[in-house]
């Protein structure tokens, strides 16, 4: 009984060599970051956002007062 040769071709990509590049700059301190305590890096992405909600509210309450007074 003969059997076929595989009708597959081999893969032509590379397998991956270099490991995952090391993180530098605003990565690093991403990570250290999430690293700390959990109630800390809470706090500090709920002032955060605190901070942007206040601020788009500002914008908005004076391009309204704005439109207000012209017409």
């Amino acid at each position: 009984m003969f059997t076929k040769p595989p009708t597959t071709k081999p893969p032509t990509t590379k397998p991956r060599t270099t490991a995952a590049p090391v993180s530098t700059g605003i990565e690093l301190a991403y990570e250290r970051f999430l690293e700390l305590p959990v109630a800390v890096v809470l706090l500090v992405l709920w002032v955060g956002g605190v901070a942007l909600l206040g601020g788009c509210a500002l914008v908005a309450y004076a391009l309204i007062s704005a439109l207000v007074v012209v017409g």
